[in-house]
Formats: structure tokens, sequence, C-alpha cells
């Protein structure tokens, strides 16, 4: 029997206010505004190299510089505490053709009175609700906002239209440094002239979504792509030569960014299920490492989640356990790791590892949620 629950469906609108009138001489060509659709549908593809192929109704175009297409901005509604119904707004900004991002600010609100501007109307980012702080140069980045913060919450027979204006500051490499520029999710003009920040609308509506497969977890764990560093391949040191992951580095200080695979068994990654991303920024001192996880299971709809977390960074490739008979012997036991924390329901999480010192190594384990039992 199908399993009928109330969740959140987030469709992104035509923006339709303004706190300015808009003149033809100095307003963005609102062509690109997206149409109120289903989720499941697609905008056509644009001609041209700048193209974003399969852009879903919900994502917004973003522009560095007014005219340079640097990426995208995305809005999807999720379960964060797996009990099926749809509880926050994720917000996603994804660059393209190696612009970086490194700050983000996010104006969420039901009336653009909220939002916060100078005299003149032009919006003040640095008072925007929500923000990243200083970034090391990313290419993904995520907000991650209650409904409840919106005050909205499922089952709700009306739907909720919020205004969105997405900024971010950003970078590019040039021959002497780097380009940098301000960008905005795509939109319609705030201001009739001057400053040429964005915003639009999105649209939360509650609706019935059929579940009939129950949800569980799978064990993830980040690569770099170097298959030697497969945990089956050092056998001979470790405590369960059966069990898969992978070891990466070693790395200096840099920035680097992992794919996070989940139920890769054997360290085969055709097996598995790419559930988002572990980026590791590295200063000689110490580390960053964050967690970051996309996309939904198409078996059981639901959008990937962390339960549990699990960190090393070191010296050597392998963590050694630390009390016990076992003491300094090698470990590939995640429970072991020096970092952790469980109890986990976001999509993202952050370690901050001190007291390092040249090149280390990196294992990242995840309990990702959201795979059929």
């Amino acid at each position: 029997m199908k399993r009928r629950n109330t969740s959140g469906m987030l469709r992104l609108v035509a923006a339709t206010l303004c706190l300015l009138p808009l003149m033809n001489s100095c307003v963005k060509d609102s062509s690109g505004f997206l149409n109120v659709k289903n989720l499941k549908h697609y905008i056509k593809p644009t001609n041209g190299s700048n193209a974003i192929a399969d852009t879903p109704i919900n994502v917004q175009k973003l522009y560095a510089g007014k005219d340079i297409l640097a990426g995208t901005v995305s809005y999807e509604d999720i379960d964060t505490d797996g009990d099926r119904m749809d509880d926050a707004l994720r917000v996603t900004y994804k660059t393209i053709d190696g612009w970086q991002i490194m700050e983000a600010h996010l104006f969420v609100g039901a009336s653009l009175q909220e939002m916060p501007v100078t005299r003149s109307g032009n919006p003040q980012v640095g008072h925007f609700p929500y923000k990243s702080g200083t970034l090391p140069g990313v290419e993904v980045y995520q907000f991650t906002i209650p409904f409840a913060k919106l005050g909205f919450k499922c089952p709700n027979p009306n739907a909720g239209v919020y205004n969105v204006a997405a900024h971010a500051s950003l970078r590019k490499s040039a021959d002497k440094g780097f380009q940098t520029e301000s960008g905005w999710g795509d939109g319609q003009r705030l201001v009739k002239c001057g400053n040429w920040a964005m915003f639009n609308q999105i649209m939360i509506s509650c609706e019935l979504a059929d579940f009939d497969v129950p949800a569980t977890t799978e064990t993830a764990f980040a690569f770099d792509g170097d298959a030697t560093g497969c945990f089956q391949n050092y056998g001979q040191f470790l405590d369960n030569p059966q069990r898969w992951g992978w070891t990466n580095g070693a790395y200096g200080p840099g920035n680097y960014t992992f794919k996070l695979y989940a139920g890769a068994g054997l360290c085969d990654v055709a097996k598995g299920t790419l559930v988002g991303q572990v980026s590791m920024t590295y200063d000689g001192a110490t580390a960053k490492v964050t967690y970051t996880l996309s996309g939904k299971n198409p078996k059981t709809g639901l959008p990937y989640t962390l339960r549990e977390v699990h960190l090393y960074v070191g010296n050597e490739e392998f963590p050694k356990i630390t009390n016990g008979n076992q003491a300094g012997d090698f470990t590939i036991a995640p429970g072991k790791f020096p970092n952790k924390a469980s109890g986990l329901t976001s999509s993202s999480y952050t370690f901050t590892v001190n007291k390092l010192s040249g090149k280390v190594y990196m294992i990242a384990h995840a309990v990702v949620h959201g795979f059929p039992e």
C-alpha cells in the first residue's frame, strides 16, 4: 500500500514586484524569467557556448557583471528529518566556466519591504539574513532554511510566495591574478538605474506525494579519483580488510574537492551512488572539511541527508587506535576516527581540524539517509 503524505512543492515564478518603476533604458531583459510549471518540467536549453542544458524550472541563472553567465542558483524543498514531509528550503549556488564563489548572500522574505536596503533602494547584501562569510573560492555553496523561519509549514491549504535575491562575490583566474565580479540570480531589477541587483519569487505549496518505498541509510566515502587509495590495497595493515573506502592524499596547502560515493562496495564507483561532495581547505596548520550532499533518491523520492560523519586528517595514510589492546594499530573503522558527529539530519556538515603540519591524508566517511530498504 502506498503511503501518502504532505510535502512542500517548490516553484520559481516570474517576479511581478519592484521597488521602483522600471525603465527600458536601464532594465535587464526579462526574457530569462521562469514560468510557473510543475517541477518535473524543464526549460529548453538556450543556444550558444554558455547554455546550461536541462535547466529545471526551480533554477535561476547566476550572472556575473550583469551579462556573464557564471552558473546557477537552485531552490529545492527538502525533508531534513526523514519523516517524509518537506520542512526546509535548500538553496544551492553552483558556478561554471572557472568561476568561484568567495561570498554568498541570500534574502528570502514574504515582502520586499523586509529586504535591507540603502535610502536609494540598493540592497545591503552584508545585512541579508543568510550569508556564508568568507569562502576559499568554491564552486558549490548551499543554504538550508527551515520552513519555520519563513513562517510556512505543511500541511497548508495556501501557497507561500517569497521574494528571493541571491547575491555572490565571484572570481575567475585571469592572466594577472583574478577577475572579480558581483553576481546575482536572474530576475527583475530592484531599482530602475544604478545597482543592477535582481530578485525573483518562489512559491511553496503543499501537495500530496506518494511514497511506497521505506528508506534507510548507506555508508559513503570521499574519493579523489586515485584508485590506489582503496582500502583493499592495504589489507595487510588493517583490522578489517573487507571494508571498502579510500584514503586520499597526500596534500599540501590548498583547496581540494572530492566526490562522495555511497554503496560503492570494493571501491567500485560504478556500483555506487554519487550523493554529493567533500571539500577541504588546508593552510598548512588547519584543515576545514565540509560535507555537502545533493540530489534525491529516485526510488524513495527523498533527498540525501547526513546521519553520521567521521573524519581523519593526518600525516599518515590511516589513523591509529589511541587506547586499549590495539593502541598504535592502524584502523579504518569510522567509529574510531578522531573527528565525528552523529544524530544529524542536515545536508551539510563542517569539521575544523587544527594542529596539522606538512602534507596530510584525508578519509571522509558518512552515513547517508534516503536509500530504499
